[in-house]
């Protein structure tokens, strides 16, 4: 039985619960984030994922079952649901599990025993209708059966492409909205999961106060004009090897029409407009011409680098067994070899960057200012010409070896300005959640208390 809890904890009917899941800092002045925010974010961008399709699923199953129950008055009453819910307790206690710390539990607060009457109210239907005696077990090929066959009664719609943005399943001529699908999502999320939707609610509130602030706004036209931008740059990207921008966004659960209606979206939107009203190309072409060296070197001609790295420790452990010194002399033998193979099969077999050994060694772009790899591993390669390798490199991580793979041409002044403010962009999500202090409201029975400045 305690095999069916996760599966059973579902929202039975609309959520109207407008109480505060966060708090946070915006501009200065305290502000919260709802409960209801957050579902709805938390169901528009996972309704097209594997969870959101399987939360859609559940949340439609919850609902007709509760609807056939009623009308043929099967329903459990509240001690009924109780006692089960006692004997559940005593079951996932007795396998060594605390109902009190799984994720839906600590969430749902009153709801649970809401969700566990469906779960009896299910197999009662599922007795009655193949008429049942009382010892007899209801398997889940017979659970699984009754559903199948009340999603046809009742014709169920759940393809978001057949149904209105907003909507998240159809039934008869009953509707489910995102946001009883946002608020079972969130029922069962952690406070992980739960956090990262806060933020990004934080965020996007904060850039919408930003722009009334500085009287900005985001047009239709304007949405299209940066979806047409973005898939002219995908389809131009020799990187996505001829697959196009619908198939990428089809990749991520996203099509074109719900990327228009994204709030994110239209948050990335106005972020750029923000940069563009709070740091215009004039004020970033003085800076460029004040110290063009340091515009240079963080938001110059970058280098594309790959490199083949060995953890070390002044004193060796079982997880990190080797000095420095053999590291240093590890990396001068893959050196040698480098003359008779190429870098990326020498790096993909020595390497212990798991990321991009996988990749023959290939980390990307950097700029000469860039916090992604040690200084001296950015100095050496900036001071290499394309193709050329380093010698190897001891930083307070390990050692590498470090090789440009291709370098930018010099860009000119007004490209370093647009390329700064494109900068701005990227860090200003950070300066908002770092100035948010966000604080999960802890005491409601549904979420934990956590503070963040982090991204």
């Amino acid at each position: 039985m305690a095999a069916l809890l996760l599966p059973a904890l579902l929202a039975c009917a609309p959520q109207q619960d407008p109480a505060v899941i966060a708090r946070y800092q915006m501009l200065g002045k305290e502000a919260v984030v709802a409960r209801e925010d957050v579902a709805l974010e938390m169901a528009f961008h996972l309704r097209r994922k594997d969870e959101g399709r399987a939360a859609c699923d559940h949340l439609v199953s919850a609902t007709l079952v509760k609807k056939e129950a009623e009308a043929k008055g099967l329903m459990p009453k509240a001690e009924e649901v109780q006692e089960f819910w006692n004997k559940l307790q005593q079951q996932l206690r007795a396998s060594g599990k605390r109902p009190e710390e799984i994720a839906v539990v600590k969430n749902s607060g009153d709801e649970l025993l809401q969700d566990l009457a469906v779960q009896l109210a299910h197999e009662r239907l599922v007795r009655k209708e193949l008429e049942l005696r009382a010892n007899e077990t209801v398997g889940p090929e017979m659970l699984k059966l009754w559903l199948q066959e009340a999603k046809k009664r009742h014709h169920v719609i759940d393809d978001p492409d057949q149904l209105p943005l907003g909507t998240a399943a159809r039934y008869d001529d009953q509707t489910l909205s995102l946001v009883d699908l946002g608020n079972l999502l969130l029922r069962t999320s952690d406070a992980d999961d739960q956090l990262r939707f806060v933020r990004q609610v934080v965020v996007l509130q904060t850039l919408e106060a930003m722009a009334k602030q500085h009287d900005i706004d985001v047009t239709a036209d304007e949405l299209q004009q940066e979806l047409v931008q973005r898939r002219n740059s995908a389809n131009a990207d020799p990187s996505f090897q001829g697959i196009g921008y619908e198939q990428l966004l089809k990749a991520q659960g996203l099509t074109p029409d719900w990327l228009l209606h994204s709030r994110v979206f239209r948050g990335q939107v106005l972020q750029q407009k923000i940069v563009v009203k709070l740091h215009p190309l004039p004020e970033l072409l003085a800076k460029v011409a004040a110290d063009r060296q340091a515009a240079l070197d963080n938001s110059g001609p970058r280098r594309r680098l790959s490199m083949i790295y060995l953890r070390a420790l002044q004193e060796p452990n079982p997880l990190v067994p080797r000095t420095f010194d053999q590291a240093i002399a590890e990396l001068v033998q893959a050196r040698g070899r480098l003359q008779r193979e190429p870098f990326d099969r020498v790096a993909m077999v020595t390497s212990d960057d798991p990321a991009s050994k996988q990749r023959g060694g290939d980390v990307g772009w950097f700029f000469r200012k860039n916090p992604g790899l040690p200084e001296p591993v950015l100095a050496a390669a900036f001071a290499l010409q394309q193709n050329e390798i380093s010698k190897p490199l001891r930083c307070d991580d390990g050692c590498y070896l470090v090789k440009v793979v291709t370098i930018e041409p010099d860009p000119t002044d007004e490209q370093l300005a647009l390329r700064m403010q494109e900068q701005l962009v990227g860090s200003m999500t950070q300066e908002i959640l770092q100035q948010a202090k966000v604080q999960l409201e802890s005491g409601t029975g549904r979420t934990t208390g956590k503070t963040t400045g982090k991204k």
